[in-house]
């Protein structure tokens, strides 16, 4: 007899809306659409046949299960089978032989948790027989209570993907709010209504910013819209899912979206993208709170330690709550914005933040005296500085798409042996961020590649050095001034480029004789002979000091 479901509820309905969530179904393939019309719960097997008819879910109670052998079960389930019944729900593990007769059977054994509640298994089966919809909807509420536990519980995002993923029987997944992928789960064989379904082309789609509705690519708008949930069609041939905006205070940070066939989707599957949104908005709301508490300790612990203010003893106390060995050797960075209207630090830490995520060396990171960020990237050895110079690569490619023209400056120091060299690395650091700024490098700066700039540095504010500066450099800024020309320019390249005049010429995009021509003209306003070794000397050191000044 055909027991396949035409609207009717069916086996796969009661296991997704009615029963406990933990079931565990023992039975063969394309079982999950029988159809039921009642469900029936045994008082002795002596009355089973006059009780059970066609498409009923038999209920055995715990007792008399209990009373009933393994073989005499196999044989019940035989006799069942021929009525034919829907299927058996049970309160106990049932043994391997009865589950391959059941199999043999092609007939459903459904086996509750422990300590369920024969009155509750009752209700509920009963509830979704003549209430589909008032079932559905207590279904997704507790669900929802369910994911609110596991949240207090501390289970996580992944375990809350994977019970939302059990109760649908679809794909569920979790996004933060760069639309990366915090937490996935899909059905063991990707389930029978999913079968086929490319995975990986899913995430792919789910990774795109276009395939979010309009409304949902603005974060605020997202938290203020009406709608709780969103059905779309992806860009997958008969694939769609459900999609509901994270929402925590006045944004949207993240979504979750339950993914299968597009005539599959219904109403349980809404409610769990609904419901599992706002469990996820508790679950990323405490995750944050724990990552500020984290984020205020790092601050104080480093702002202390920095400047100089914290005794031994409290260094010694914040550092054995800080969750990062700082017994390794380090790299210092120091990163800010060099533009005339630039983005927040706090902008700028949230990208290195979301770098370090999938970064293979632990870092510390603080916006130091609201100046800059400050990042402590533990090494792979003492030596090799090569992971902080991928970071900061990394960092620019990602800052020039997310913020296009904002001017980034770095600097990097290290590698500090120990925790008490951080302050002076980190003033290296600092000082090779500077400079570079100073010299208009596009790249970050190493403290150790700045050779003669880190003595010129200390000098360039004595009153001495500042005019010896003026009288060799000066007469040359005025002439361009007052010329539009390019002496300065010149020189400084003359110099690159080793005194080499063809090179020089090449690169300045003049001819030879007219880069001699301004040579001449170098020589006669500063007086120093470029052909004379330390007058050579001189004008090179002046024009370093030259190039320090704030105003170039």
């Amino acid at each position: 007899m055909d027991l396949s479901a035409h609207g009717d509820v069916t086996i796969g309905d009661v296991i997704r809306l009615s029963l406990p969530f933990g079931t565990m179904v023992s039975t063969g393939p394309g079982q999950m659409g029988r159809a039921l019309n009642w469900a029936v719960t045994l008082a002795n097997w002596q009355t089973a046949a006059d009780e059970v008819q066609a498409r009923d879910l038999v209920i055995l109670p715990q007792a008399l299960q209990e009373q009933t052998s393994p073989d005499e079960l196999a044989g019940h389930i035989a006799v069942l089978a021929d009525v034919p019944a829907a299927a058996l729900v049970t309160f106990q593990e049932i043994t391997p032989d009865v589950k391959r007769a059941a199999l043999r059977l092609d007939f459903p054994v459904l086996v509750l948790p422990e300590n369920t509640a024969l009155r509750t298994v009752q209700r509920v089966i009963t509830s979704l027989l003549l209430d589909r919809q008032t079932q559905t909807t207590e279904r997704g509420m507790e669900l929802y209570r369910q994911l609110s536990q596991m949240s207090l519980e501390a289970r996580g995002l992944q375990a809350m993907a994977e019970m939302m993923c059990t109760v649908t029987g679809k794909i569920v997944v979790i996004q933060d709010k760069r639309l990366d992928i915090r937490a996935m789960a899909v059905p063991a064989g990707n389930g029978d209504a999913n079968a086929g379904l490319d995975v990986n082309l899913v995430r792919e789609a789910l990774g795109q910013r276009d395939n979010l509705p309009a409304v949902l690519r603005n974060r605020k708008a997202a938290a203020r819209a009406r709608q709780s949930y969103w059905q779309q069609l992806l860009p997958i041939e008969n694939v769609g899912r459900l999609l509901a905006p994270i929402v925590s205070g006045d944004r949207a940070r993240g979504y979750v979206s339950v993914v299968g066939r597009a005539g599959d989707l219904d109403l349980l599957d809404s409610l769990t993208a609904e419901h599992g949104a706002a469990a996820c908005a508790l679950e990323m709301a405490k995750a944050k709170a724990v990552s500020e508490a984290e984020k205020k300790l790092r601050g104080d612990f480093l702002e202390g330690l920095l400047a100089g203010t914290l005794p031994q003893k409290e260094i010694e106390r914040l550092e054995a709550r800080l969750d990062h060995d700082t017994t390794q050797a380090h790299a210092v960075m120091t990163v800010a914005w060099d533009s005339p209207d630039p983005p927040s630090l706090r902008r700028l830490e949230t990208s290195i933040n979301w770098l370090l995520s999938s970064h293979n060396r632990p870092a510390l990171l603080h916006i130091y005296a609201g100046d800059h960020v400050a990042v402590f990237q533990a090494l792979r050895d003492g030596e090799d500085m090569s992971t902080a110079h991928e970071l900061e690569r990394r960092l620019r490619e990602h800052l020039q798409v997310e913020f296009g023209d904002a001017r980034l400056i770095s600097g990097v120091s290290g590698p500090a042996m120990a925790l008490a060299d951080w302050p002076s690395v980190h003033q290296e650091a600092l000082q090779a961020m500077q400079l570079g700024q100073r010299l208009n490098f596009n790249h970050m700066v190493e403290f150790n590649s700045l050779g003669i700039y880190q003595l010129l540095s200390h000098i360039e504010h004595l009153a001495p050095v500042q005019t010896f500066t003026q009288q060799i450099i000066g007469p040359l800024a005025d002439y361009d001034r007052r010329h539009r020309g390019s002496l300065v320019e010149t020189i400084d390249a003359y110099f690159k480029h080793h005194a080499n005049v063809s090179q020089t010429a090449e690169s300045l995009f003049i001819h030879r004789n007219t880069l001699l021509y301004r040579l001449e003209r170098i020589q006669e306003l500063t007086g120093q002979d470029i052909y004379q070794s330390d007058m050579r000397l001189a004008l090179h050191l002046a024009l370093k000091l030259w190039q320090l000044r704030p105003e170039t």
